[in-house]
């Protein structure tokens, strides 16, 4: 069995709104609309179930109709729960274009401090940028950078007025990796001495260390939702590199990046965050 991994994230109900022409301001409109279990922590913990990894998740959630669908569809993927009692669960719509660009309208509900409170000691420890936002962001990522074990930072979309604050809370975090696109890793590049995985619209770039890997995607169809490919991307890499040996040596540093450049990809082809594609599909 590889090393268990824990995740700590949001776990969000996903309202994806497909509208059927363009959108007219203060129209009803034809619309395709689908729910779906989403959120970047449950996200990264079911794609690295997937992948035979050991994971449980530190998450916020509610007993309403929200919390019981998600909590039902995370246990029946393989991930431990360990949520944090909530009033209301979160909910995000996504907005897809007819490109298969989103917008997002997020309803996230706080919980870095109770989370603080439950880091585990040891073990790699997967933290969604998100969680850097809240008031006590930095606090958490304190807790956590005191711990045993590998720390990866998955990047998140920031306002322009909470970048500072989000990349001292980063700082303090002190990541082994850091997991971002492009245009996050132009914007929130943080301080200090850390690994660094990159995914831009052609491929990505890994570097730990002195060792660096880069992989260009292979040519396919166009993407439809890019929904979570992001932190699936980020969960194949981390599943990847599990057994690896830190830092990892450069042909293991390679297949990791393949692999998940590969399945981002894939994600980014299907509908839905959490869509399952056929990389993820047991061997016969």
């Amino acid at each position: 069995m590889p090393p268990s991994v824990t995740v700590i994230g949001d776990a969000l109900l996903d309202v994806h709104v497909v509208p059927a022409t363009s959108i007219r301001p203060g129209e009803d409109m034809p619309a395709a609309v689908r729910l779906r279990p989403g959120g970047q922590g449950a996200n990264l913990a079911v794609r690295l179930a997937r992948r035979g990894v050991p994971v449980t998740l530190t998450c916020s959630l509610a007993d309403d109709v929200a919390g019981r669908v998600l909590r039902s569809a995370l246990e029946s993927e393989g991930v431990a729960l360990h949520p944090i009692q909530a009033d209301a669960t979160g909910v995000v719509v996504v907005l897809l274009d007819d490109r298969g660009e989103r917008t997002m309208l997020s309803q996230r509900v706080p919980f870095a401090a109770e989370a603080a409170e439950r880091v585990p000691a040891d073990g790699w420890l997967l933290l969604s940028g998100y969680l850097l936002l809240e008031p006590a962001g930095e606090s958490l990522a304190r807790a956590a950078a005191a711990r045993d074990g590998r720390r990866v930072l998955v990047g998140c979309a920031v306002a322009d007025e909470s970048v500072a604050a989000w990349q001292a809370a980063a700082t303090a975090f002190a990541p082994d990796l850091v997991v971002m696109n492009a245009t996050e890793m132009e914007r929130l590049a943080i301080a200090g001495e850390h690994g660094t995985a990159v995914t831009d619209a052609g491929g990505a770039t890994a570097t730990v260390a002195a060792v660096t890997a880069e992989v260009r995607s292979a040519p396919g169809p166009e993407a439809v939702d890019t929904t979570g490919a992001g932190d699936a991307f980020a969960a194949a890499l981390v599943a990847g590199l599990l057994d690896a040996g830190w830092p990892p040596a450069q042909p293991a540093l390679r297949d990791a990046l393949e692999r998940a450049v590969e399945l981002a990809g894939a994600v980014a082809r299907a509908p839905g965050a959490q869509a399952r594609v056929a990389l993820e599909e047991p061997t016969p």
